[in-house]
């Protein structure tokens, strides 16, 4: 692809060339798009990369979801690309969902040539300008010289602290320059996570070893837990109630998972919250639909919040004790200061709740039900399974149903909302994840999206 150049040190690359070198540098074997006139030399250069492998959506907003489908599973920021005009206003759909669900994703588009920009060109909108608002960060790149750290910094902010989606759009005249290069920077890794100060986590301790009606309270931001969540609850006795986004971080059957809270959790998981005495939070953020009123939600409960987010600290609900960290860093050093207790009164009464106010799964048993369909499909597949679903009531059917039992087994769209979602997620974690089973759950109007 690239050049020598005057030196055996030297490469020469046009813009487009080095694009794709320093995505197969940062490991990309995938990438979901559509081509179009303002990309297509990127696209030029794609095709004679013998690393990543393109995917043809049949829609930008299918390019963004397959490419969704890669980083939730896989856990690390997959790659998306458009054309400019139409080609990047369909992503926006996309992009958005991503941003509202912490999915790490980079987004390549193509511009009109710079000289162009702001003339009412043909395909051309403010990218840059419209994706501010969705993206954790974006670039306009102006100067072909700016590609190796621009490209180098999304995949680290795209990964680091909260993950998000970062968008790098690059005029077409950009991607035909030419460049020799010496050195390039370091592939774009995760950043260290935000240091928290042990007094905090000493104060934290100390709150759940006198609590008497403790609840853990799971959110997305748990995804990279699992077991040091499964300690904390067991050596703690405490239960656990878990957000649409967390479901799977605790197995469905476990003695101290409360399922979902909420307006779709199951009432007895509500009622259990209002009698808290304490609520441990990790990694949520107090969304609208788990918690109702903010000021009804657990009244009488001290709050610790840890999230490695600083402006979902005290931004709904103000914590007693807030620690800014991540969850499984935190977890390491809060773990071995909790007393073992077995909280026989409280698991008692929770209990008593949970008799009295069941989960309401009607007709689980018959396939031509919605909850029985779902059964029966989770009874034909592994646990390795990958389930997808659109959005609707279906959504909430399978999430109250299936046996989660894993991280990155669910995957959802639960901030946004998107219909259309569940189908090219399926499509992506499915070429991310061939050993895998992908199971989408689908309404009629998401399939048609």
């Amino acid at each position: 692809m690239a050049s020598s150049g005057t030196t055996s040190n030297t490469m020469r690359f046009t813009g487009a060339q080095l694009v794709v070198h320093l995505l197969e540098r940062q490991g990309i074997t995938m990438v979901s798009g559509i081509p179009g006139g303002s990309i297509l030399p990127i696209y030029d250069a794609l095709s004679q990369s013998t690393q990543i492998r393109h995917i043809l959506a049949r829609h930008e907003q299918g390019a963004g979801f397959i490419a969704q489908g890669m980083a939730r599973t896989e856990g690390k920021p997959a790659v998306c690309m458009a054309c400019s005009g139409p080609g990047a206003t369909n992503l926006i759909t996309a992009i958005a969902d991503a941003r509202l669900d912490s999915i790490p994703l980079v987004c390549i588009t193509g511009q009109v040539p710079a000289s162009m920009i702001g003339t009412d060109a043909f395909q051309e909108v403010d990218t840059y300008g419209i994706s501010i608002p969705i993206t954790k960060h974006n670039y306009l790149v102006r100067d072909i010289a700016e590609l190796p750290q621009v490209i180098s910094d999304a995949f680290r902010i795209a990964q680091s602290g909260r993950p998000g989606p970062v968008w790098i759009d690059i005029p077409k005249d950009v991607q035909a320059a030419t460049i020799e290069l010496e050195t390039l920077p370091e592939p774009g890794e995760r950043a260290p996570a935000p240091a928290f100060t042990p007094e905090s986590v000493r104060e934290a301790a100390a709150m759940i070893n006198a609590a008497k009606r403790p609840v853990l309270y799971l959110g997305g931001g748990v995804i990279n837990a699992p077991q040091p969540i499964r300690d904390l609850a067991e050596k703690a006795n405490l239960p656990t109630t878990m957000t649409l986004m967390a479901l799977g971080m605790l197995p469905k059957a476990h003695p101290l998972s409360l399922g979902m809270l909420g307006m779709h959790g199951a009432r007895s998981t509500n009622f259990i919250l209002q009698e808290a005495d304490l609520l441990i939070v990790l990694g949520a953020r107090f969304d609208d639909r788990a918690i109702g009123k903010t000021e009804q939600f657990c009244p009488n409960a001290k709050i610790i919040h840890v999230d490695i987010d600083r402006s979902e600290l005290g931004k709904i609900k103000q914590p007693h004790v807030a620690i800014q960290g991540d969850v499984a860093e935190v977890l390491a050093q809060l773990i071995p200061q909790i007393e073992a207790q077995p909280r026989d009164e409280w698991r008692q009464l929770v209990a008593d709740l949970q008799r009295e106010f069941p989960c309401a799964i009607p007709q689980e048993s018959d396939p031509l039900s919605h909850y029985g369909l779902i059964n029966a499909v989770a009874a034909c597949v592994d646990d390795e399974a990958i389930i997808t679903t659109d959005v609707g009531q279906h959504q909430m059917w399978t999430a109250q149903a299936y046996p989660l039992n894993r991280p990155r087994q669910w995957l959802t769209s639960g901030g946004l909302g998107t219909m259309g979602f569940g189908l090219p997620a399926a499509i992506g974690a499915a070429l991310a994840n061939p050993q895998r089973k992908v199971i989408c759950f689908s309404g009629d109007g998401s399939l048609m999206m």
